[in-house]
């Protein structure tokens, strides 16, 4: 129960055909007059992980690793591999997320750099929890926020808490939960941290619907959504609007509800979220047909079934 209740807003991992993710391969670099090092490659890298060019982010970092440890480089291996982490967290590639994160993490134990060691430990924390191993995942978040604490990093210590609150509703301790997602929010507030005091917003709205209080959760997320636009978070705007669209068809709000999965879709056309739009979509389809359209409920499912057939393609075709 706790497993889906966390699980309840998001994507379940996609298993990969090979247990070992390719960054964990070894890669030949590319010959040339001079061969870029670790951290030239890292920052290339770091260019293609701002634009979200994923593909070409992994490429990167994966050659700095390849670079690393060819160079028997313990701390580029492991600043790697935690980048490797990154990236596939964003991309719900949580079992490969899991599998270089591990192995950095034992590294960056041994080093002096604790803030390194802390943010990798938050990484950890979040993988093992969309995992569902829940305990490694509070062990970590607890030992992360430790370790932010001591270094008065209050940014990487309050994404901690957020964390550490969301396990602790998940697990029944709705009041110390909910009262450590308020901390996370007032401690952002006070720093005037707009982007940090959001994720806590949010993050309460998800405990509200974890707990299954339905106008609650509108309510936290409905104050988020203008945040998220002055922000520019596309990404979190798609985000708040499918879910303010399951909320409203719940409070029986079926208009708001179209308005709001089909303004989500549009926003998941523009980022290119094929995932997120075909499960706009779908709403769509369950949505119209609640109210009686017919027509348009069987478009939106075509629509839906058409991502979802391509997204297989995509998946199965190159096996």
């Amino acid at each position: 129960m706790i497993a889906a209740a966390l699980l309840l807003l998001l994507p379940f991992p996609q298993q990969s055909a090979d247990c070992t993710p390719q960054s964990l391969r070894p890669l030949h670099l590319i010959s040339s007059d001079r061969t870029l090092t670790g951290d030239e490659l890292l920052r290339i890298g770091d260019t293609h992980e701002y634009q979200r060019h994923f593909p070409e982010t992994l490429t990167y970092y994966q050659l700095a690793l390849s670079t690393f440890r060819e160079r028997k480089q313990a701390r580029g291996i492991a600043t790697a591999l935690v980048r490797i982490a990154r990236v596939y967290e964003q991309q719900d590639k949580f079992p490969e997320a899991g599998i270089a994160i591990r192995e950095a993490v034992p590294i960056l134990a041994r080093s002096s750099d604790r803030i390194a060691y802390a943010q990798a430990l938050l990484i950890m924390g979040r993988v093992s929890s969309r995992l569902g191993q829940f305990e490694d995942a509070r062990e970590s978040l607890t030992q992360a926020a430790g370790l932010f604490d001591q270094a008065n990093d209050r940014r990487g210590w309050n994404d901690a808490l957020v964390h550490l609150g969301l396990l602790q509703v998940g697990d029944g301790l709705s009041e110390p939960g909910l009262a450590a997602l308020q901390q996370a929010r007032q401690d952002a507030r006070t720093r005037q941290d707009r982007h940090q005091e959001l994720s806590t917003i949010v993050a309460l709205g998800t405990a509200h619907w974890i707990l299954d209080r339905v106008t609650d959760a509108r309510r936290y997320y409905e104050e988020a959504l203008p945040l998220a636009e002055q922000e520019r978070d596309m990404i979190l705007e798609t985000t708040l609007r499918l879910r303010l669209a399951h909320l409203y068809d719940r409070e029986g709000k079926q208009n708001e509800a179209i308005d709001s999965s089909k303004r989500a879709r549009v926003l998941a056309q523009t980022i290119r979220d094929p995932a997120t739009e075909a499960a706009a979509w779908s709403l769509l389809a369950h949505l119209y047909r609640d109210v009686g359209q017919s027509a348009e409920a069987e478009e939106s499912e075509q629509r839906a079934l058409l991502i979802y057939g391509h997204r297989q393609t995509l998946v199965h075709g190159g096996r």
